[in-house]
C-alpha cells in the first residue's frame, strides 16, 4: 500500500470497540506508530483495558501477547505506566489457567529487566522517620485498584507483585518451578536473557501435561510401600497405642489365659472346702 495512514481512521474505530476486534487492530495500529509516525495518545490505555482473564482464552491470543510485549519494550515509557501493566498481569495470575500464568511470569520477567524503575515491586519497603524500614500498618490491603481502567489511577506505583509469590505454591509443578527461576534471573542479571514469548504464547492444558509427563524425575512420588505392611496406622501417628498385628494378638493371649487361670480357681475352691 502507498498510503498506510488511510487506515488510521477505521483501525482507531477498531480499536475502540474493545474485546476481539481490537486485538485484531491492534497489530496495524502498532505498526503504524513505529513505522509511519501516527500519534494515538489513548494507544496504552486501550491497551491496558484489553488486559482480561478473557483474552488468554481467546483464539488470536499468540499475536496479541507478542504484540504486548512489543509494545512495553521501549525504555521511554513511564514508570507509572509499566508498573501498571505490570501489577495488572500480576494479578491476573490468580484467575487464568497455568498456560496464561507461564506467558505472564515471562511477561513479567521482561518488564522488570527493561525497566530497573519498577524493581520496587518485588522489593518494597516502607521507611519510617528513623531510616528503619519496616511494613505498612495495615497489612493485608492492596492500594492497587483492579477495576481502574486509567494506568495513573490504579495505584500500582504503591503495591506489590505479591500475587507472583503465591504462585510459588501453584497446583501446577511448571508454574512453581518457573516462579522459582523467575527469581534467580533477576538476581543475577549478567547471566541472564529476555524471555522470547513465542515459546509460551501458544501454551494451553494439552501442552502443560505434556511437558510435564515428558519430564524426566529422579524419585517417581508415588504411595507404595517397601515392605508389607502388618498395620493399618504407624507406631509414630499415635504415640502411646501400638497397632501391631503381634503386639494385638499377644494381649488377646495374655487376656485369655488369664480369664482360664482364673475360671480353675475358682472350680478349685469348693472342692477344697467340701474335703476339710
Amino acid at each position: 500500500m502507498s498510503n498506510p495512514a488511510i487506515l488510521c481512521d477505521f483501525l482507531t474505530t477498531s480499536y475502540d470497540i474493545g474485546g476481539v476486534i481490537s486485538v485484531m487492530a491492534l497489530s496495524g495500529l502498532f505498526i503504524l506508530m513505529t513505522q509511519h509516525q501516527l500519534e494515538y495518545p489513548k494507544f496504552y490505555d486501550k491497551l491496558y483495558a484489553l488486559l482480561t482473564p478473557a483474552v488468554f482464552m481467546a483464539k488470536h491470543r499468540s499475536v496479541f501477547l507478542q504484540l504486548l510485549d512489543a509494545c512495553l519494550k521501549s525504555s521511554y515509557l513511564q514508570a507509572y505506566l509499566v508498573a501498571s501493566f505490570a501489577k495488572r498481569l500480576s494479578r491476573l495470575t490468580l484467575s487464568v489457567p497455568p498456560a496464561g500464568a507461564l506467558i505472564i511470569i515471562a511477561l513479567i520477567h521482561n518488564l522488570l529487566r527493561r525497566h530497573p524503575s519498577i524493581n520496587f515491586l518485588v522489593h518494597w519497603e516502607v521507611a519510617q522517620d528513623d531510616g528503619v524500614a519496616s511494613l505498612p500498618k495495615k497489612i493485608g490491603a492492596d492500594p492497587f485498584n483492579n477495576e481502574e481502567t486509567d494506568p495513573a489511577k490504579s495505584g500500582a506505583m504503591r503495591s506489590s507483585l505479591w500475587e507472583i509469590d503465591t504462585l510459588r505454591h501453584h497446583y501446577t509443578p511448571a508454574v512453581s518451578r518457573f516462579v522459582a527461576s523467575l527469581e534467580t534471573d533477576l538476581t543475577v542479571r549478567a547471566k541472564t536473557m529476555e524471555m522470547k514469548i513465542t515459546d509460551f504464547s501458544s501454551g494451553s492444558y494439552a501442552t502443560v501435561f505434556r511437558d510435564e509427563a515428558r519430564r524426566r524425575i529422579k524419585q517417581v512420588p508415588l504411595a507404595f510401600y517397601r515392605s508389607t505392611p502388618t498395620s493399618l496406622f504407624q507406631e509414630s501417628d499415635f504415640p502411646g497405642w501400638t497397632f501391631g498385628c503381634q503386639s494385638n494378638m499377644g494381649a488377646q493371649a495374655s487376656v485369655e489365659g488369664n480369664a482360664v487361670h482364673t475360671l480353675e480357681t475358682v472350680d478349685a475352691s469348693p472342692a477344697k472346702r467340701s474335703r476339710v
